[in-house]
């Protein structure tokens, strides 16, 4: 007998996490969220939809369903047009940190060019971001 009951206290930890889980998602129903037939592509948990948003509760993040290598294409084009906006935004910061300490005149009108380059390209990466939506 100790033994069984040893058991169930071993997967009481699980047990609140299923629960708490199951709380959300019923929460989300309740706040009008739907909940797909799709799964989660990494945990198998429902997917629900609210607007025009598809996540996924458990792992607490946006899913993209890809109908189509249309949707497949758009969808990579994004994270890539993403990716580089970050890179440059990393390397704005860093060119911010230089300029604070920087004296030499050459260095800042070449840190000052780069700004304005990557400025605009990030003007350009968020137009094509906002025309493949």
């Amino acid at each position: 007998m100790p033994t069984s009951v040893k058991g169930v206290f071993h997967y009481l930890p699980w047990l609140r996490i299923v629960a708490i889980e199951v709380k959300k998602m019923a929460e989300l129903l309740k706040s009008g969220a739907t909940m797909l037939s799709e799964t989660c592509p990494e945990c198998g948990t429902p997917l629900f939809r609210k607007g025009k948003e598809t996540f996924c509760a458990k792992c607490n993040k946006p899913v993209v369903i890809i109908q189509t290598a249309e949707d497949e294409t758009r969808l990579r084009t994004d994270q890539v047009l993403e990716s580089s906006e970050q890179i440059l935004l990393a390397k704005i910061q860093e060119i911010n940190l230089a300029l604070k300490n920087e004296n030499d005149p050459e260095k800042l009108m070449a840190y000052g060019n780069a700004l304005s380059s990557w400025l605009g390209a990030i003007e350009k990466l968020r137009r094509l971001r906002a025309q493949s939506l």
